[in-house]
């Protein structure tokens, strides 16, 4: 046999080796079955590389897929429920609310200027009518400059309490007159404390102007309640 037989030779039989070795490997694949991973550890990494979250939309602080993304949408969810907690409302809102609530001032001032014959009560009545009939003129100004509707007229609702007050006399109508008083003054309090702190500068800025007469309004109602609870408790 020549040099060039034997070189031939050894080339077939190299060829002919890896041919054997290639056909008794196994075929490889291309997806991870954790099945078929040898040992617990590599089954776990073949689930977590595998395993695919779906994407979510929700806002729902339990759909989130991760302890910051709940903890993120959470606090989106908070922040919506204190605003609303906080009780701000709309400029349209605002006027109308404040509007009705100044005209209804106005209205029981003037049925207890005329029913009533406790020179306490006609003083305070007095102070309503003009304290809050100058508010209503200046709320309705700043409103209409903006574009916002504001009301004329008594809606059902207060149309209502002057209907049920006016039906009242003598002390009776002294004592309801007073509490009412009381009680709409909290309410008007709180409704000037929210919107001065509004982002309608026209708007926060006269509830702020306005507040502390409503304040002072509040504590000479609590007053006049507290003296029409006490006559009442002396009448035999």
């Amino acid at each position: 046999m020549t040099a060039v037989q034997k070189a031939a030779t050894v080339v077939l039989l190299a060829t002919a080796t890896a041919t054997f070795a290639y056909t008794q490997a196994p075929p490889a694949s291309s997806t991870a079955d954790p099945s078929g991973a040898s040992s617990p550890h590599q089954r776990q990494a073949t689930d977590s590389a595998t395993g695919e979250s779906p994407a979510t939309s929700s806002a729902a602080p339990g759909a989130a897929s991760s302890p910051h993304q709940r903890e993120v949408v959470a606090g989106a969810v908070k922040g919506q429920d204190e605003a609303a907690i906080q009780g701000k409302e709309s400029p349209a809102s605002f006027v109308k609310k404040a509007a009705q609530d100044g005209m209804t001032e106005v209205e029981l001032g003037k049925l207890a200027l005329t029913k009533s014959s406790n020179s306490q009560v006609k003083q305070f009545a007095q102070k309503m009518v003009q304290d809050h009939g100058t508010a209503n003129q200046e709320l309705a100004g700043i409103a209409k400059a903006k574009g916002l509707e504001v009301p004329v007229r008594l809606d059902a609702q207060h149309q209502g309490m002057v209907t049920t007050l006016s039906s009242k006399s003598g002390a009776a109508f002294d004592s309801a007159y007073a509490e009412h008083m009381a009680m709409d003054h909290s309410k008007a309090v709180a409704l000037f404390q929210a919107e001065a702190t509004s982002n309608d500068p026209e708007l926060a800025g006269f509830a702020k102007k306005t507040l502390p007469t409503l304040q002072e309004h509040k504590k000479l109602a609590d007053s006049l309640h507290s003296s029409m609870g006490a006559a009442t408790a002396r009448t035999p």
